[in-house]
């Protein structure tokens, strides 16, 4: 038993490793990839609102004259998707390629900007008392563990954990692509003080995961997904998170939602409008505050979109502190400027050449600030 045991583990190895081989780099075509488990449209779908004539961004004003158009910039810079709401308004929206408003495209690690929202909401509902439990209160056997009993709920979701975990590795590959999570996520030693070192790794959401899966009783994690916040941001459209496999049943916390360019946009509105839908509380104003606190331990990160400071909770923010977004792999953007009343949504097989912040900041600055305070 323990040969026959040993030889499935190597076939289940040789597995991944083919999967990494065929799949390689992810592409927009991602959700393909997996098995899912759907997530349901709202039963009270809240269409967005569009303005009376959509807006034009003059090539002189963004300071991109080589372009003939705004368009043009966007599609000879792999851009598939661009959306921008300003006071909760859609004012521009197109696509490219084969996608539509109705493409479900692949959020990668924007899922753990939804997956940390996700978390408040279950503390709000009781589920988790506090981010400063620990993490073998809701997963005893990882105590056994060196270190695993000093990790919190908070220091997962800073990503100061301090669990050793080379996203840019053959770690996160591994991560990414196996059919069994469950098997790879006690793995990874804790190699710092839990608290004292950022180091960005998605083995930290797949742990969240588990924490909630824990205390769910039964009900997936997709499903209070979809009960908790998919529905009451008043989703248009059917979502999906993809799976290890439908053998396993794990969802991709780290890296697994899949929807709709729109839709996507109502987490920056929920954020816009500190944490509420509506007159709904769906996450509590205090979480979204200290979401976009700086995440002190991080400092200033030196990303594909230059100097940056970390969230607290899977936000990124401008060195300027006046915007903050959620990034996924490729340049997929969430992006929030807060005194312009502006989210734009981008979507992308790349970045191209361009310096997609800078580009954000001018569009933002270029529409009016919100007379009176923001409701």
């Amino acid at each position: 038993m323990v040969l026959l045991a040993g030889l499935l583990s190597l076939q289940c190895t040789a597995c991944v490793y083919a999967r990494i081989f065929y799949f390689n780099t992810p592409t927009l075509a991602a959700p393909t990839y997996f098995d899912e488990r759907t997530v349901l449209a709202s039963s009270h779908p809240r269409p967005l609102a569009r303005a009376a004539a959509p807006a034009t961004f003059p090539m002189r004003r963004l300071r991109a004259r080589s372009f003939a158009s705004f368009e043009e910039l966007l599609e000879r810079n792999d851009t598939r998707a661009l959306l921008v709401l300003h006071h909760d308004a859609v004012i521009y929206e197109h696509y490219f390629g084969n996608v539509t408003a109705e493409t479900r495209l692949p959020a990668f690690s924007m899922s753990k900007t939804f997956a940390a929202v996700l978390v408040g909401c279950a503390q709000m509902d009781g589920l988790v008392s506090s981010v400063h439990q620990h993490l073998v209160d809701f997963i005893p056997e990882l105590a056994t563990r060196p270190r695993y009993d000093e990790i919190t709920l908070e220091h997962l979701l800073r990503m100061t954990s301090g669990i050793d975990f080379t996203e840019e590795s053959v770690a996160g590959a591994r991560l990414y692509y196996t059919t069994n999570l469950l098997s790879s996520a006690y793995v990874y030693d804790v190699k710092w003080p839990p608290g004292q070192h950022y180091e960005y790794g998605s083995i930290n959401a797949q742990l969240l995961w588990q924490v909630l899966h824990r205390q769910l009783g039964g009900k997936t994690v997709a499903r209070y997904f979809q009960d908790r916040l998919w529905d009451a941001l008043g989703a248009e459209r059917p979502a999906a998170w993809s799976l290890d496999s439908n053998d396993s049943g794990v969802e991709k916390f780290a890296a697994g939602l899949n929807a709709t360019t729109r839709d996507y946009a109502r987490l920056g509105m929920l954020f816009q409008h500190d944490g509420r839908v509506g007159d709904r509380t769906v996450v509590p104003e205090p979480w979204v505050r200290e979401s976009l606190l700086e995440n002190e331990v991080s400092g200033v990160l030196h990303t594909t979109d230059g100097a940056v400071r970390r969230g607290r909770y899977q936000w990124f923010l401008t060195l300027d502190g006046g915007s903050y977004f959620a990034k996924g792999y490729h340049g997929q953007y969430i992006f929030v400027n807060r005194a312009r009343d502006v989210v734009i949504v981008r979507f992308g097989e790349g970045y191209g050449q361009v310096d997609w912040l800078s580009l954000f900041q001018q569009i933002a600055d270029y529409l009016p600030v919100r007379d009176g305070p923001h409701p």
